[in-house]
């Protein structure tokens, strides 16, 4: 007999409210698995989705990108790798479905996760910790990485000597990778973002913000811009600072849309064309990850907020998300 799985369903587009309730559970297909979840995290997709009615038509639906948890089934073609009671973090697909069923989303029990997507976490290591990481290393590798965007080099599996998670999953990756990166965030998160790798990070409401980088930057080879949360006067800047440095014309964004702010001959791409989970990129960076936990050269930033415990609490987690929050991460333990 297979688990009795629950999810919380959102039962129509734009609903204010979801419901926990049963759902089915999926036996995994070749490259996957199935985790009994522990913990999830909420990232604003979350609240688009809910609040907007974007990307999802087909309904009673189950949201949910980042989650953790322990595996429970695998299939044999995963069987020199994991086995039951691994503990493992994972990028949940809730724009996919399986034979009609949203198995890959982790507002639920149990989820099917498909490699390469999948981390294990270290013995010492909290669920709610762990849980902030899998789409914000997923969205930032496919704007820093992927050959559509700055393709940047990937980190090596060795160490080196922002407020959002993405924001914070990139600046990480990137300085492992060996670039320098200069940061720009709310003076109360420049400690955070000069943490995680940072060479130096620059105040965003300063009125001085574009003559002060592009002086930083003087004598420098610049290999573009990474808009981890990017409004249009953000974007205007980046032009202007890409314009005036020497290096690449290219600034890598996650805004729909993006690509015709474009100014100063600086040329704007967006990672949604990019599938990093089943690309290249993808297996290097979350084969990267794994070694870079077990070693202790990540750190688990935006740091986790848990809001409370079970299935019933996402809801009011998509709510406080919704207010808006700064340098960290909304859990909910399962």
């Amino acid at each position: 007999m297979p688990p009795n799985n629950r999810a919380s369903w959102l039962m129509a587009k734009q609903s204010p409210n979801s419901v926990v309730d049963v759902a089915p559970y999926t036996t995994p297909s070749a490259n996957e698995l199935v985790i009994k979840t522990k913990a999830i995290a909420l990232n604003p997709a979350d609240v688009g989705i809910q609040k907007l009615g974007i990307l999802l038509n087909d309904y009673p639906a189950i949201l949910g990108c980042d989650f953790a948890g322990e595996v429970v089934e695998v299939h044999p073609t995963l069987a020199e790798v994991y086995t039951p009671g691994d503990r493992v973090i994972g990028a949940a697909g809730p724009l996919n479905r399986k034979d009609g069923k949203y198995c890959y989303s982790a507002f639920q029990e149990y989820v099917v996760l498909k490699v390469p997507s999948i981390a294990k976490i270290p013995h010492g290591v909290a669920y709610e910790d762990a849980v902030v990481l899998p789409l914000g290393m997923n969205t930032a590798a496919s704007c820093l990485f992927a050959e559509q965007n700055l393709r940047l080099g990937v980190p090596s599996n060795h160490g080196t000597s922002v407020s959002s998670s993405v924001g914070a999953c990139g600046v990480q990756m990137a300085s492992q990778a060996g670039y320098e990166v200069v940061g720009v965030a709310s003076k109360r998160n420049h400690e955070i973002v000069r943490g995680l790798g940072a060479s130096m990070c620059f105040d965003q409401s300063d009125s001085t913000l574009i003559d002060d980088i592009v002086t930083y930057l003087r004598g420098k080879e610049v290999v573009g811009a990474y808009g981890a949360v990017a409004s249009d006067s953000d974007l205007d800047a980046m032009c202007e600072i890409l314009d005036r440095c020497d290096g690449r014309k290219l600034v890598a964004s996650e805004i729909p849309g993006a690509e015709q702010k474009a100014t100063k001959g600086v040329q704007i791409v967006t990672n949604f064309a990019t599938d990093i989970g089943q690309s290249g990129v993808g297996k290097a960076i979350w084969q990267w990850l794994t070694i870079a936990m077990e070693e202790e050269w990540i750190k688990y930033r935006p740091q986790p907020e848990v809001v409370g415990k079970g299935l019933g609490r996402i809801q009011e987690a998509i709510d406080l998300l919704a207010e808006g929050v700064s340098a960290k991460k909304l859990v909910v333990s399962v």
